[in-house]
């Protein structure tokens, strides 16, 4: 008892490190292939820690001028327009302005003494005022920086990058924006989001085919002299300034030309002079806005400043080595088995598996929030989960097989059949019962004293119980009920004690095919108990139809549904009976008759049991309707005109019938016996009243 409690909490502890290990390994698999639900979950939590999270620090020396209307001509006055043609232009409400504003606007800035100053705008095709942009940029070209883009483009099923300068530098190509060229005065302005449409980094630098491009923020920087500043892949994870529209101070473009703005927001150029300035279009109207982690989208040059300020501040998010996951998944996979072997009771260890589960998730932020390191947090805690709770399952399934196997070792005294009929209508049983037609099934394994001396009690109780197991599932199969067992017999009843098919006479070929399916998958088990028993099993069969009292059948205090009456004594003389003539399976004239629909059969014998002086008819089962072979039809053929001879005393011709049969089928058991009836019936003839009837001479 010991040993089997020992190996049985092993296995417990097997099974729930199996469940853990596959939980981890699960989630590992889901992880290295980037399966989409999980990978944008785990993006998800990443962008709340950012949005709930510390912002980066806005750094002093950018300053942010905005084009936050296509006109303000309805700010500004008619002496402020006519005294600039800058102003004139932004009044006009035309947009885009002509680019000779923009060339003001790099003038005023660097004039001030701005380190650097980078348009977000893009200038695509020639325009007025190409020439004066062209002009200015040549001369303010080291301290001012315009717009470019990448673009994929198709052309007959291929796929190619098309870069896009601004017009008035496009003469001089690619060098323009290349890495290459420190004296560049262009830098793409792309934004590339993840898989989710979500930008949460900048790039810098950037190979496009044979262009190594800088972005707007990489040459802004270069050019401030701060290409130190720049991460060395290249490419950086941003920790904003803030949520769209609340970081970096806006200020209109306007304000530049108008003397009293300039005087008092710029401080006569003095709020400019060695500062990195963004200029870009700002607000709903200009429709340039960005997916960010933050719900709202942000305007695109306000992405281009957290790239500014993420680089002067050095505040970038990093990612963990690449065996960070799969050891986080490993822990949390060994954490739920420990956390399952802790405590026995299920709430708590529920209650510990979330709060593991939280504490965890809140780890995560703070590590992300305090040292910018992006701790992943999904598949560490959906292993946890799914551990955890795949265990408590497991062990809940394990509690009510327990619970089961008790309740089944105090309630034997009904079956579980008849205790979920008494619970639906107890009036029905009574110790008197009542008059059923029902088909009764008798089994019993042929030569079991031999097989109990030749094996141990140990592997005669094992044998019993492969045995058992099957059969008895292909009498449940057909809507049997098995009403007892007795060592190595079955004793089955068909019809009772509910009966749920349409047809109320179904029982008897259901009990035949339960009986015939019992045989075929009697073949294969006699091959795995030859292996591993070194016995030889074979199994008889008998069944009956008849009417029968059917009820609780014992004491007040203890009580067994059953069937009794002649109909059962006779299923049970069937069963012996098929020794005499090696058959396996015999049944009533009663059950032929109501399932010959769907069985084959052959008439075997008017038998006279003992103890009786009517014969009954009995029949050997086959097989299922339309599955008797031709060599066994021709078979039965034979051997039912030989039986009719032997029943007329025509003895020498039934042999040559019989003989017949087993040339067809040397080991037909009925021809043998027949035969060898006959031959005696030849020395010895039957009296002159006998008329075919077969004596019975054993129960």
């Amino acid at each position: 008892m010991a040993k089997t409690a020992k190996k049985e909490a092993s296995t417990r502890r097997l099974i729930l490190i199996g469940i853990c290990v596959g939980a981890g390994l699960l989630l590992g698999l889901l992880n290295l292939i980037q399966f989409k639900p999980l990978l944008e979950a785990e993006l998800y939590t990443r962008d709340l820690r950012v949005r709930f999270g510390q912002t980066a620090p806005l750094s002093p020396e950018i300053v942010f001028i905005t084009i936050d209307k296509p006109t303000y001509q309805d700010i500004l006055t008619e002496e402020e327009i006519a005294a600039d043609p800058a102003l004139a232009e932004m009044s006009t409400g035309s947009w885009p302005w002509r680019r000779s504003v923009w060339a003001s606007v790099i003038q005023r800035i660097s004039q001030a003494g701005a380190k650097v100053v980078g348009l977000d705008l893009m200038f695509p095709t020639p325009k007025d005022g190409d020439q004066e942009l062209l002009q200015i940029m040549d001369q303010e070209g080291s301290r001012a920086v315009l717009g470019g883009t990448f673009e994929e483009v198709s052309n007959a099923g291929r796929t190619s990058v098309q870069l896009t300068l601004p017009a008035a530098l496009a003469s001089i190509g690619a060098p323009e924006i290349s890495n290459e060229n420190p004296a560049g005065r262009v830098g793409f302005v792309n934004l590339w989001p993840e898989k989710d449409g979500i930008v949460r980094s900048a790039d810098y630098r950037r190979q496009f085919q044979d262009i190594p491009a800088v972005s707007l923020a990489c040459r802004m920087l270069e050019k401030a002299g701060y290409a130190d500043r720049i991460p060395a892949t290249g490419s950086g994870i941003l920790r904003f300034a803030g949520p769209p529209n609340f970081n970096y101070k806006a200020i209109p473009v306007y304000q530049l030309f108008v003397p009293a703005t300039w005087e008092k927001v710029f401080e006569n150029g003095a709020k400019l002079k060695d500062k990195i300035v963004l200029v870009g279009p700002y607000g709903n109207w200009s429709k340039d806005v960005i997916r960010t982690p933050y719900p709202n989208p942000m305007p695109g040059p306000e992405v281009h400043l957290a790239a500014l300020g993420a680089a002067l501040s050095g505040s970038f998010l990093t990612l963990p080595p690449f065996w960070t996951t799969p050891a986080l998944i490993a822990s949390a996979a060994l954490l739920a088995f420990l956390l399952i072997l802790a405590t026995k009771q299920p709430i708590l260890r529920l209650i510990l598996l979330v709060a593991i589960g939280v504490g965890y998730a809140v780890l995560t932020f703070l590590i992300q929030d305090k040292l910018s390191l992006i701790l992943p947090a999904v598949n560490p805690v959906l292993t946890l989960l799914f551990g955890g709770i795949g265990c408590l399952g497991y062990e809940f399934v394990l509690e009510q097989r327990e619970k089961r196997r008790v309740s089944g070792m105090f309630s034997t005294m009904v079956s579980p059949e008849v205790l979920s009929y008494m619970q639906a209508d107890p009036d029905r049983f009574r110790l008197t019962g009542e008059k059923r037609m029902v088909s009764i099934f008798f089994s019993d394994l042929a030569g079991f004293t031999t097989i109990s001396e030749s094996v141990s009690a140990e592997d005669l109780a094992k044998i019993l119980n492969r045995y058992l197991t099957p059969m008895s599932d292909l009498v449940t199969k057909y809507g049997g009920y098995i009403d007892k067992y007795s060592g190595d017999a079955i004793m089955a009843d068909f019809g009772v004690p509910v009966w749920v098919d349409p047809d109320p006479n179904s029982h008897a070929w259901k009990a035949c095919w339960s009986a015939l399916e019992q045989q075929e998958r009697l073949q294969s088990l006699k091959q795995e108990l030859k292996a591993e028993y070194g016995c030889d099993i074979d199994a008889r069969m008998g069944i009956n139809t008849g009417e029968v009292a059917a009820g609780n059948m014992g004491s007040d205090k203890k009580f067994q549904y059953t069937v009794m009456g002649d109909a059962v004594n006779q299923a049970a003389r069937f069963e012996p009976a098929n020794k005499p003539f090696d058959t396996h399976i015999m049944i009533g004239g009663k059950t032929y008759e109501m399932a010959k629909e769907k069985i084959e059969a052959r008439f075997l014998a008017n038998m006279i049991v003992k103890g009786k002086t009517e014969p009954v008819p009995c029949y050997e089962l086959l097989a299922k309707k339309g599955e008797l072979s031709e060599t066994k039809a021709r078979v039965v053929q034979l051997f039912e005109e030989g039986w009719k001879l032997h029943a007329a005393k025509k003895f020498p011709q039934a042999i040559a019938k019989f003989d017949e049969a087993l040339a067809v089928e040397v080991n037909d058991g009925p021809s043998k016996a027949y035969k060898k009836i006959c031959e005696g019936f030849l020395k010895s003839p039957p009296p002159d009243s006998w008329a075919g009837e077969y004596i019975q001479t054993s129960k």
